[in-house]
């Protein structure tokens, strides 16, 4: 602009004059206007809209983004001895994680040590929803604000099922199967679509046939494997109601798969190694949410869910993981998670 301006007129100006200033700012104004008209073109279309944008595209395919899930499992109380009274365990007793970053769960339900007893196991969830409240056993020590009987506490098992809300990458690759496998009350499509509309069914996997002639089995999963057994028979009288004529539906409980990750990453400047490894936690988790009930895992598509975080150069996944398909009846949920950074 400042050249041209200069040809029009036949001569300079200088840097701090009058001129100078207008032609910054309209340059600033024209850089912002088509900025925000490349933005707006990415929103055009399900394979680069975000955000709510995103949603929209999903609302005309009849779905909707995954909203956050609680982790879930069970505290156990202790005393010594029996005690004289029955001590109460009120519900939203919290404890926390003894770590740099604690964790806090509390409990769902009244608890109580009886008289003959040492010990009361409670129902417990995490404070915040999402994949950072399931925690490992034996790691929630810390009480918060206990009765002051109690003299340990700890989760003997590990909390599981929590979730974060469905990622942008997750919900568009969602988005783009809807219309390449279109459900047409035939094929298997259409009963994954039947069974991923009732609240609290997160996938859907089917097997056709297994039964015999004429028999389709249906396999769903939630949260990790808490499906209810109100959520189960929700499904199953949907497909009563839906199926195919002559065709008999079964709804059951697809059973998660542990995938373990042990890797070496190269970390990028500017990031420290718990930025790293939570990034590519998270990576991790997604991609094996984005499989579907008796999919295939591919080292590859993984590594790119890892690189596509931009806090790491390099990958080396351990000699013990391999490519994996799953059964019709499994869905992958992850294991043990080993990364080590180097820079």
């Amino acid at each position: 602009m400042k050249e041209k301006y200069e040809e029009e007129r036949g001569e300079t100006f200088d840097e701090a004059s009058d001129i100078a200033v207008r032609l910054k700012v309209l340059a600033g104004e024209i850089y912002n206007m088509q900025t925000g008209a490349e933005w707006l073109k990415r929103q055009l279309t399900p394979d680069t809209a975000t955000g709510r944008f995103l949603d929209s595209f999903a609302q005309q395919r009849g779905l909707s983004r995954r909203s956050a899930v609680k982790a879930q499992g069970l505290l156990e109380f202790r005393v010594s001895e029996q005690p004289s009274a029955a001590i109460t365990i009120p519900a939203g007793t919290v404890v926390s994680t003894d770590s740099e970053e604690p964790i806090r769960v509390y409990t769902v339900e009244d608890g109580e040590i009886t008289r003959q007893s040492t010990v009361a196991l409670v129902r417990a969830e995490a404070e915040l929803p999402g994949y950072r409240g399931n925690i490992s056993a034996n790691t929630a020590t810390v009480p918060v604000n206990m009765p002051a009987e109690i003299e340990e506490v700890s989760n003997l098992g590990a909390f599981r099922g929590g979730m974060d809300a469905e990622s942008d990458i997750t919900l568009r690759a969602r988005i783009l199967d809807s219309y390449i496998n279109r459900p047409n009350g035939m094929n298997a499509a259409y009963y994954i679509a039947l069974a991923t509309s009732v609240e609290g069914i997160t996938k859907a996997g089917v097997v056709a046939k297994l039964r015999g002639a004429g028999t389709v089995n249906v396999y769903v999963c939630g949260t990790d494997d808490n499906v209810s057994n109100e959520t189960l028979a929700s499904v199953q009288t949907l497909m009563n109601r839906e199926r195919e004529l002559n065709v008999d539906v079964l709804v059951a409980r697809a059973a998660s798969r542990a995938y373990d990750l042990d890797m070496l990453v190269k970390a990028k400047a500017g990031y420290d190694d718990a930025e790293v490894i939570a990034m590519c936690t998270d990576a991790f988790e997604d991609y094996l949410e984005s499989i579907p009930v008796g999919g295939r895992l591919y080292l590859a598509q993984l590594g790119k869910y890892l690189l596509d975080t931009g806090c790491i150069e390099n990958y080396e996944f351990d000699v013990t993981m391999q490519n994996l398909s799953l059964s019709g009846s499994n869905f992958f949920v992850a294991g043990d998670i080993d990364i080590e950074v180097t820079r």
